[in-house]
């Protein structure tokens, strides 16, 4: 009975494990989609897009529009004469033409042109920023695949031979050579491992599942990575702690993003400080026609040419112009949040770049351990199998070698996914 159940077990694992077609993916496919498709990719270049528009339009407030329109119209009774009396007077007219304006506050529209620059580059810096991101979290989706897949493995491994070992020892029970209680230790270990097994196989579907979430894909793909990529890789950026730090507060995007928004706000406090003592410009040229007279005539009677100029500076005094000490204290204070915020992103990005060198450091030392571990354990199965080849070790022993193997075998290929992850993060935190 207990060996139906344990078929029956497998049978659904295999049905379960085959349900979904797989996909092979490897690191290089990996890199080229990650970003290709991302939605954060996208909505960062639309926000560049806006960026620019933004830009565009701040620099169009430089240029004069034009007003063409038709006016009629109709008064009937008091009307005041332009030297003081009032008069009693009916009368139309129709006035028609172009009107050229222009109304520049020189300096609002210096500075916000400077301020929409520094945002051109705070969302270009921010594009390369999300892109690099997208990468990354794309990246470590993949090992953490890698990571599931070399689990699956072991666990594959496991089973095979703790199945192996069921097998010899009901053949051996059956025959009234071995103990029954040994017996039943062999098959719940198999069961063990058979529960492991399906375990694996079911973190690693998930792990897939998030990879093609990160690759814009459809989680119902099944996405198997390369066994290939469970060998140590040697990536590491050249330098010491000191010269990655430098390097990367030197090329990280996101330090110059905050750099150009840090920009921007220093120009908008210039722009509450001294741009309010530079006039607004109003400009107006009409080119048209006027006609018309008493009522009773037509509304273009007497039309003839009629040109109207203006020009004018002026200044503002209180909220929004000169004196506007409210204004002044929040754009300094937002200035100095830019400040502010820029430091802690550097300090971070320090932070980041300690801990991925302290964590490569140590991942490095314990692959050298993990594959020290992995060998003797394989050196005691290898003895161990030889010793009951030759009737010397009991199966129980054979059986607990093996699982030591497994567990060392799991161990190393486990760090081994954590040391080239950790690889790539630290080259992330450098900003290559």
């Amino acid at each position: 009975m207990n060996a139906l159940r344990f078929a029956q077990f497998l049978l659904a694992t295999a049905l379960l494990a085959g349900a979904a077609e797989s996909n092979p993916i490897d690191l290089p496919t990996t890199l080229r989609l990650a970003g290709a498709r991302a939605i954060d990719v996208e909505l960062a270049r639309e926000k560049l897009a806006e960026s620019r528009a933004t830009a565009d339009a701040t620099r169009a407030r430089y240029f004069p529009w034009l007003s063409p329109g038709v006016t009629v119209r109709n008064h009937v009774g008091n009307i005041q004469a332009v030297n003081g009396p009032i008069l009693d007077a009916d009368k139309n007219s129709l006035a028609a033409g172009i009107v050229l304006g222009a109304q520049i506050d020189l300096g609002e529209a210096y500075y916000q042109n400077l301020v929409a620059r520094q945002q051109v580059r705070a969302a270009t810096a921010a594009l390369a920023g999300r892109q690099r991101e997208t990468t990354f979290r794309a990246v470590a989706a993949y090992f953490e695949l890698v990571r599931q897949r070399a689990a699956v493995l072991t666990a594959e491994e496991a089973l095979r031979v703790a199945q192996s070992h069921a097998t010899q020892i009901e053949a051996t029970t059956a025959a009234g050579l071995t103990f029954a209680g040994d017996a039943a230790r062999v098959r719940s270990a198999r069961d063990r491992a058979a529960l492991t097994l399906s375990r694996a196989q079911s973190e690693q579907r998930l792990a897939a599942a998030r990879l093609a979430e990160a690759l814009r894909l459809d989680p119902a793909i099944e996405l198997t990575p390369p066994d290939a990529d469970l060998a140590p890789a040697s990536l590491t950026p050249v330098g010491d702690l000191g010269t990655l730090i430098a390097k990367a507060v030197a090329s990280r995007p996101e330090i110059d993003e905050a750099a150009a928004r840090q920009e921007s706000a220093k120009l908008a406090q210039r722009s509450a400080e001294r741009g309010a003592w530079l006039p607004t410009l109003g400009a107006q040229v009409g080119v048209g026609g006027l006609g018309g007279g008493p009522r009773g005539s037509t509304v273009g009677r007497d039309f003839d040419t009629s040109v109207d100029t203006a020009f004018g500076l002026s200044w503002r005094i209180g909220p929004g112009g000169l004196f506007d000490g409210n204004r002044q204290r929040e754009t300094s204070s937002r200035a100095r949040q830019s400040e502010l915020e820029r430091e802690r992103t550097e300090l971070t990005i320090r932070r980041q770049v300690v801990e991925q060198h302290t964590r490569l450091q140590s991942l490095g030392r314990q692959l050298e351990l993990a594959r020290s571990a992995l060998a003797a354990a394989d050196e005691t199965a290898r003895l161990s199998r030889q010793r009951r080849e030759t009737g010397t070790a009991l199966v129980l022993e054979d059986l607990q070698a093996e699982e030591d193997l497994a567990r060392a075998r799991r161990d190393y290929l486990h760090t081994v996914t954590d040391y080239n992850l950790a690889q790539y993060a630290l080259r992330y935190v450098v900003g290559e």
